[in-house]
Formats: structure tokens, C-alpha cells, sequence
């Protein structure tokens, strides 16, 4: 390393410290004076102020809303992931047709590429639609088990409702696999180079091999981005677990689950960075 380039590291670095600095001051005032009002609040209110101020918070924040989410979990659980795979396979019908007149009036009239990047964008998003109907799928079949929303007011079980919540299930499933199939078959007739199949586990690997290094770079920069909001969401689930432990009793055990994803993620990323610096 040059003299040049390490004069310019130290003042990156200079200029990172002071507005860590800083930003460390401003949190350190901003407690020193909560906890001059806290004592001021205890001295005027009592001991039991803090106390009181938790137990309060406590029963508003962690016994009505558990009790609100589980009423609502509740009703729409037996109907969500029907209702919401009918649409999926609408809206995916309506996006894949025009897709591929769009497709086919572009072989015939031989258009510019700017017409296959729209169709690219859609079906990019239709991608994205079902998958979120499946993991909303796998969410409301666990909610289900969980809290058996099948019964009436006299405790009889609801034939219409367990009916919905199977045939819901099975829908969301089985349509996800045969969009995806129609969608994997019309990329792969815009890119001819693209070939493999949905039931093939290296699918998506062989594809990624067979695109060139832009599609490669947009690839890379998507996961980086999705990387680093993965971390930003493990740190909001780790405040959210262990304000949880107190407020909704969630016990250790979400946090474990919080920690175990995080790790895989940082573990997993930079042992993949170490291994593709090393292919030169």
C-alpha cells in the first residue's frame, strides 16, 4: 500500500470517528437528561412510578394488541390464503397474457429491446407476486394449526371454514408451481440461452452461469442490498423479541430464532466472499 492511499484511509477513518464521536455525545446528553426527569418524576409521583408507568404500558401494549391480532387472526385466517391466491391467478393471468402477445407481436414486428425489457420487468414482478402469496400461504396454514380458527359460537366445528383454509392452502401451492412453470418457459423463449426446468434443483444456477456480466453485476448489487436490509430487520426483530419478552411473554426462544437467521446470513455471505476472492 502507497503512502497516498494510506494518507487517504487515515482521513476516512479521522472523519468517521469524529461523527461517531458526536453522534455518541448527543445520545449521552440526551440520556443524562432522562434520567435527571426520571428521578425528578420518581421524587414527585413515588418509588412506584416506574412501576406503574410498566405495568400500564404492559397491559396496553402487550394485552390489548395480543388480544386484537389474535381476534383478527382469527376471522381471516380460514378465507386469506383462498381469497388471496384467486386474485394472485387473476392479476398473474391478466400480467401473463399480455406478456406474451406483447412477446409475440415483438417477434413479428422485430421492435426494439425496450419492449423486452418491459416484458422482462413484468414477469419480474409477477415472480415476486407469487412468492409472496407462498410464504403468506405458509404463514396463515401455521396461524391455522396454531389457532384452530374452525369453530362456531356453540364449539362446533365450521365445515365452510376448514374447507376454505384446506382448499386455500392446496390453491396457493399448486397454482405458485404452474405460474412459475409458465413464467420459466416464457423467459426461457426470450432468451434462448437460458435453459433448464422448474423441478430441476440447479435451475437457477445454470442460469446465472449463461447471463452475461451485467446481468451478473445487477444480480450481485441486488443481493448485497438485500443483505444488508436483512441485517437492518434482524436488528429491529432483536429490539422487537426483547421487548416481547416482557410485554407478550415470548420467552427466549423467538430471539434464539432471531440470532440463528442473522448468523446464517452474515456466515454464509462472508464465507461466500472468501471463496469467490479466491477464483481469480
Amino acid at each position: 500500500m502507497n503512502n497516498k492511499s494510506k494518507n487517504e484511509i487515515e482521513k476516512e477513518d479521522k472523519k468517521a470517528f469524529k461523527s461517531i464521536v458526536i453522534s455518541i455525545l448527543l445520545y449521552a446528553i440526551g440520556g443524562f437528561f432522562l434520567g435527571i426527569m426520571a428521578v425528578k418524576l420518581i421524587k414527585i409521583f413515588g418509588g412506584d412510578f416506574l412501576g406503574t408507568i410498566a405495568g400500564n404500558l404492559k397491559q396496553i401494549l402487550g394485552e390489548n394488541v395480543s388480544s386484537l391480532l389474535i381476534d383478527i387472526l382469527d376471522t381471516i385466517t380460514p378465507f386469506a390464503s383462498l381469497i388471496l391466491s384467486i386474485l394472485v391467478i387473476i392479476v398473474s393471468k391478466v400480467i401473463y397474457t399480455n406478456s406474451r402477445k406483447g412477446y409475440d407481436l415483438w417477434k413479428q414486428a422485430n421492435e426494439d429491446d425496450n419492449s423486452i425489457d418491459k416484458i422482462e420487468e413484468n414477469l419480474s414482478y409477477l415472480i415476486l407476486l407469487i412468492s409472496v402469496n407462498m410464504i403468506l400461504g405458509l404463514f396463515f396454514f401455521g396461524i391455522g394449526i396454531m389457532l384452530q380458527p374452525f369453530y362456531n359460537i356453540n364449539g362446533e366445528l365450521s365445515n365452510i371454514q376448514f374447507n376454505c383454509f384446506i382448499i386455500g392452502f392446496i390453491l396457493c401451492f399448486i397454482s405458485s408451481i404452474l405460474i412459475q412453470i409458465k413464467i420459466t418457459n416464457l423467459t426461457e423463449e426470450i432468451n434462448p440461452l437460458l435453459k433448464g426446468s422448474v423441478y430441476d434443483r440447479d435451475s437457477a444456477k445454470k442460469w446465472v452461469d449463461r447471463y452475461d456480466e451485467s446481468i451478473k453485476l445487477n444480480i450481485f448489487k441486488s443481493a448485497y442490498k438485500a443483505y444488508r436490509y436483512v441485517s437492518r430487520t434482524c436488528l429491529i426483530l432483536w429490539i422487537f423479541c426483547f421487548l416481547g419478552y416482557y410485554l407478550w411473554d415470548f420467552g427466549i426462544m423467538p430471539m434464539i430464532i432471531v440470532i440463528i437467521i442473522w448468523l446464517v446470513q452474515i456466515i454464509s455471505y462472508c464465507m461466500e466472499s472468501i471463496k469467490y476472492s479466491k477464483v481469480k
